[in-house]
C-alpha cells in the first residue's frame, strides 16, 4: 500500500503540473490535485512506518468500512455522470439549448467550442431544430457568451434566424430558467453540454419544470477530463441534495 499511495501521489502532482502547462491556473479547483498528492504521499509514508498497523483493530476496521463506503458512493455518482454522458434522444428535438461556458478575447474556450461543434452537427442533421445559445457576460469576458456562440455558429454556416440568444444568465440554472421562456409549451428540448455536465443539467431541468428534456452530450477536453469528472462529483452531490 505504501508503494501504491506514493505512486498515486506522484501521478497527482504530475497531472497538476500538466494542467498548468496546458491551460494555466484557470480555476482554483486545480489545486485539489496538490492536496490529493500531499494526502497520498503522507498516507504512503504512514504505511511505510507501520502507523496503521499499530492502531487498535476496531479503529482500523471502522476506518476501512468508512473509506469503502465513501469509495462506493463516489463510484456510484461517477457512474450516473458517465451514464448520462452516453445518452442521446431518439427523436429530433424542436429546440436545443447550448449551455454557455467561458469566452476569451480570442473566442470560445475549448469546452464551449466542443459544445458549439456538437450544436452545429445536430443542426445539420435536424434542419427544423431551433438553437438557443445561452450565457451572459462575466466580469472576465469580453462579450456575452451568447453573442460569441451565435457568431461561432454563423461562421460555420448556420442561418441567423435559426439561432435565439439568451444573454442574461450567469450559471447553468439561469441558463435553463431564461431559455425556458423562449420555448413553447410541450416542445421537445435537447440540452447540449459537455458529457460530464449532462447529468446535472438534466436534473436541474427536471426541477425547473422541463417536461420533455433530453441530454445531447458534446465531447469533453481529454486533458481536463479527470478534473471535470472530479469537480462534477461535488456539483452533482450538492445539486441533488439541495435542489429537488
Amino acid at each position: 500500500m505504501s508503494v501504491i499511495c506514493t505512486i498515486a501521489g506522484v501521478l497527482c502532482l504530475i497531472y497538476f503540473m500538466l494542467l498548468l502547462i496546458y491551460t494555466g491556473l484557470t480555476t482554483a479547483f486545480y489545486l485539489v490535485w496538490l492536496f490529493l498528492s500531499a494526502g497520498f504521499l503522507l498516507t504512503g509514508w504512514l504505511f511505510r512506518i507501520r502507523f496503521f498497523h499499530n492502531l487498535p483493530f476496531p479503529v482500523r476496521a471502522g476506518a476501512l468500512l468508512f473509506l469503502s463506503a465513501c469509495l462506493l458512493f463516489f463510484l456510484g455518482v461517477e457512474g450516473m455522470i458517465l451514464k448520462a454522458s452516453l445518452t442521446m434522444p431518439e427523436e429530433p428535438q424542436d429546440y436545443v439549448i447550448v449551455l454557455g461556458a467561458h469566452v476569451r478575447a480570442t473566442g470560445p474556450s475549448r469546452a464551449l467550442a466542443l459544445r458549439l461543434d456538437k450544436a452545429y452537427e445536430y443542426a445539420l442533421e435536424h434542419p427544423d431544430t431551433t438553437i438557443i445559445v445561452s450565457g451572459g457576460q462575466g466580469s472576465n469576458e469580453p462579450c456575452t457568451e451568447s453573442s460569441a456562440m451565435k457568431q461561432y455558429l454563423k461562421e460555420k454556416g448556420i442561418a441567423e434566424d435559426r439561432i435565439l440568444e439568451e444573454e442574461q444568465s450567469t450559471n447553468t440554472r439561469e441558463n435553463l430558467i431564461f431559455s425556458k421562456e423562449m420555448i413553447p409549451e410541450n416542445a421537445s428540448v435537447g440540452i447540449i453540454s459537455n458529457g460530464f455536465h449532462i447529468c446535472r443539467a438534466l436534473h436541474l431541468a427536471e426541477t425547473l419544470g422541463y417536461e420533455h428534456a433530453s441530454g445531447i452530450p458534446a465531447k469533453s477536453d481529454l486533458a481536463t477530463q479527470p478534473t471535470n469528472l472530479l469537480r462534477e462529483f461535488f456539483a452533482v452531490v450538492k445539486d441533488f441534495w439541495l435542489i429537488r
